[in-house]
């Protein structure tokens, strides 16, 4: 880039919210998270376009020609073109040149060593937003991502380590052998933000990426931040409310205590297809008693069934769930078992605020005012142990992120304790002894060093988030970032707080 150009443009054609609204949802929230909002209106740089496979709107059932798989189906689908275009500067911020701001290439596949502390746009010249985060929303709160309206992303070194590692696993093997890997640090440093370079990297480099960016949709409800939002679980053996309950939890009282959230699951489940639907036609199910349940192909004719099969049923409410209970639980169950034996496709399951699923939640047990634990929830349960579910990843591996902000978690009560382990506090170093199995799988996030700081201050006035012209010159000296270093510690969320009172 010369000093001279725009490197920072923005999506041309927002995607629309999904209107479908149910019983279930009957808080008022799209089936897809509200947060997608965000992720529809920011800003990326090409001038390249790319399709996406979206949820038709009510302009496009009435067109009928744009639709897809619309044979059958309650909910259906449309192919948009994403397109860019230059995002508009402020004419008041501070000069910045660009020539040593972003990386020569968007492609975090090309990313070297050398290119540490400086930005890439997720664009049209590759897969990662039109495919995953369109869909999926990003790891993390967004509110950069909202405010300068654009989700470029720093190069940093704890990403480029992490995406090299699994790379490396990759190429010699070793995927199966290793469970997963945990991101911790502190508050605000980046841990979200490195689970999205990898995200990338993987995406880029064709694996099968599983995105669950917000642990919290289950403990606190679907897009909540407050523990005080409204929560719904149900017993998965209440018939009331699920169909489709596979026979051995039906015989085993001891599946009687878990309940599940439909809400959320079947946001993700939705989100999972969408984003993935080429890579999941490629996969066939490998356990013989599944095959035969899924037989029926998404067209209605007998297939060897692949993983699509299993998903899009729920896509396109094949079950006739959105508008009422009961709602169908064999899917999830059985695609996240398909899920570790996949070898068609290296895999990476990331989920972001994980340590969500250690804690209490705010929904309670049937006729009960005793707080459901997190483990007593279906997905939590299934992912609340990364060595347990890693382990027996065929061909994959699990990336988690713990998260110490958000809403204030719940202390355990006494009288649950013989029940549920004390959450693991992760500020403490080594976990305070509590998890010695889970050290080798941490992987740390520091604060910006001093070059990623001062290269943080330069991208905020570039895209107008710093207009205070008396900071100029304090900037091209570097005098602002040892100020901005003192006063936040290099934190990057405060760095982010700090520049927006400037």
């Amino acid at each position: 880039f010369t000093p001279s150009s725009n490197p920072l443009l923005l999506v041309a054609a927002p995607r629309r919210a999904v209107q479908h609204t149910s019983y279930l949802m009957r808080c008022a929230r799209p089936l897809l998270r509200g947060t997608l909002r965000s992720t529809r209106q920011v800003a990326t740089a090409a001038g390249t376009s790319r399709k996406v496979l979206d949820v038709a709107s009510l302009a496009d059932v009435k067109r009928e020609g744009a639709l897809l798989d619309t044979e059958d189906d309650n909910v259906a689908m449309v192919e948009r073109t994403l397109t860019w275009k230059p995002l508009p500067l402020p004419p008041n911020r501070l000069n910045v040149g660009t020539r040593d701001l972003f990386c020569s290439s968007n492609n975090p596949l090309h990313h070297r060593a050398d290119d540490i502390g400086r930005y890439f746009q997720l664009d049209g010249s590759t897969t990662a937003f039109s495919d995953v985060f369109f869909h999926t929303g990003f790891c993390g709160t967004e509110v950069e991502q909202r405010a300068i309206k654009t989700p470029a992303l720093m190069v940093r070194g704890p990403g480029l380590e992490l995406r090299d590692e699994l790379f490396r696993m990759q190429q010699e093997g070793l995927l199966a052998s290793w469970p997963g890997f945990i991101v911790n640090g502190p508050r605000g440093c980046g841990k979200s933000y490195t689970l999205n370079y990898v995200i990338a990297a993987a995406q880029q480099a064709d694996w099968l990426v599983v995105n669950i960016p917000r642990a919290s949709d289950w403990t606190l409800g679907l897009g909540a931040k407050s523990t005080q939002a409204p929560n719904e679980a149900y017993r998965v053996t209440d018939r009331a409310y699920f169909k489709e309950i596979p026979a051995h939890i039906e015989s085993d009282a001891g599946w009687g205590g878990v309940y599940e959230n439909p809400e959320a699951t079947t946001n993700l489940l939705i989100s999972i297809y969408l984003s993935q639907k080429s890579k999941l036609r490629q996969i066939k199910i490998k356990d013989e008693r599944l095959r035969s349940h899924y037989a029926q192909g998404e067209n209605g004719h007998s297939v060897e069934p692949t993983l699509a099969d299993m998903l899009a049923p729920v896509a396109h409410d094949r079950y006739n769930a959105f508008n009422e209970f009961p709602t169908p639980l064999r899917p999830v169950l059985d695609f996240f078992d398909e899920l570790q034996r996949v070898t068609e496709y290296p895999v990476l399951l990331v989920i972001d605020g994980w340590n969500h699923w250690q804690h209490l939640t705010n929904t309670k047990h049937w006729h009960s005012s005793r707080p459901l634990h997190a483990q007593e929830l279906l997905v939590p349960r299934i992912f609340g142990d990364v060595l347990d579910y890693g382990s027996r990843m065929q061909n994959g591996v699990m990336l988690c992120a713990v998260s110490h902000a958000g809403a204030s978690r719940r202390s355990l009560p006494r009288q649950m304790r013989k029940d549920f382990l004390p959450p693991i506090d992760w500020r403490l170093d080594n976990l305070g002894g509590r998890a010695p199995s889970l050290l080798p799988c941490v992987r740390k996030v520091p604060a910006y060093s001093a070059c990623e700081l001062q290269r943080a201050l330069e991208f905020y006035a570039l895209a107008g988030h710093m207009r205070n012209q008396g900071l100029q010159e304090q900037l091209r000296s570097g005098s602002l970032r040892r100020k901005v270093g003192l006063i936040t510690s290099g934190v990057g969320e405060d760095v982010f707080k700090l520049c927006d009172a400037m």
